[in-house]
């Protein structure tokens, strides 16, 4: 297997589909978000998901309820939401509206808490509590009874599993995915160590769950044009990936970037190209957090990181249309097979 970024042979038995999913921001009228997720329906994406924070993007459930009227096959989700802003109850009720609507394609992604909670004054919740909050919520959709904070209630209109996905960064988050998760969107980044690091603490939990390896990802066949766009949603991989991975675990020299570009951070600009968050992004953040360069590179990168045995990707980009479609058309094809 090579070492970085290189080309690696694919994993022997090679019929194993690799899933690719869109992520979003609801940062455009939730009737264009919609419009994008029957777009990445029409261009063979296996899940469309959206972030949840309140303060500075639409709200996620009602752009997804909309987008489920348009769309028959993708799964839909979010990611993510959390248990700070959104109490098991009120977040049961609309992951279960959104997959009756929907006809059983929801997927509800939740972590700890970012932007949503920051933006508020708050602050994240414990990993005890996300384990608490997720079994609260498994219980209200299978028509049981949930408790949270001392006090029980019911889901009296639905009874019916909607698959749990974690978002997980660092060791302790990754374990518990492993061990409570239907699913996780591991967010460690594009560096084949990284990816490493997080499938080995997700084995840890006990328990076979599908991986999806959360990436920022923008590809066009200018590649500065694609480097120079990708900044300012890497911001957002690299600020989680430096609060919640070991420096240890870090290719050489990215914790102080890392550590740099938090420092200036404005999370009231969180995602955007604004100010100075782009800025902050150096060629090592830039391509140990995403892939970002032309779609021959994207296939190379993709292919490395998929031969280490994740089961697929959520591709998040600044620009998801234009992304989407270069994906579609000149690289996943190639990983395909098709």
């Amino acid at each position: 297997m090579a070492d970085g970024f290189g080309l690696v042979d694919p994993p022997a038995g090679g019929d194993v589909r690799t899933e690719f999913h869109v992520g979003a921001l609801p940062n455009a009228p939730i009737d264009d978000i919609a419009n994008l997720a029957a777009l990445a329906e029409q261009l063979s994406f296996d899940g469309f998901w959206l972030a949840d924070s309140q303060s500075i993007f639409r709200d996620a459930f009602g752009a997804l309820v909309l987008a489920a009227s348009r769309t028959s096959s993708i799964e839909l989700g979010t990611a993510v939401t959390n248990p700070v802003t959104r109490h098991p109850a009120v977040v049961a009720g609309a992951a279960a509206t959104l997959d009756e609507l929907s006809g059983g394609r929801a997927m509800l992604g939740v972590g700890v808490g970012d932007s949503a909670v920051h933006t508020l004054g708050l602050k994240p919740a414990k990993l005890r509590e996300l384990e608490e909050w997720t079994h609260a919520v498994r219980a209200l959709l299978a028509g049981g009874t949930g408790a949270w904070h001392g006090n029980e209630t019911r889901l009296t209109w639905w009874s019916k599993e909607v698959p749990i996905w974690f978002a997980s960064t660092g060791p302790k988050s990754l374990e518990l995915a492993g061990r409570v998760a239907d699913g996780v969107l591991f967010q460690v980044g594009a560096h084949p160590d990284l990816v490493r690091y997080g499938l080995r603490h997700i084995e840890k939990g006990g328990r076979t769950i599908r991986r999806l390896v959360r990436l920022s990802c923008t590809v066009d066949s200018d590649r500065d044009a694609a480097r120079t766009r990708a900044r300012a949603y890497a911001t957002v991989a690299a600020g989680t990936i430096y609060q919640a991975i070991p420096p240890d675990e870090m290719p050489e020299g990215l914790h102080a970037d890392l550590k740099r570009m938090k420092e200036n951070y404005d999370y009231f600009q969180h995602g955007g190209a604004a100010g100075r968050q782009a800025e902050l992004v150096t060629d090592l953040i830039l391509d140990s957090t995403s892939i970002a360069g032309t779609p021959d590179e994207a296939v190379t990168r993709l292919r490395e990181l998929s031969a280490l045995g994740v089961d697929g990707f959520i591709l998040t980009t600044a620009d998801p249309a234009p992304t989407m479609r270069a994906l579609a058309e000149r690289v996943l094809p190639a990983l395909r097979g098709t």
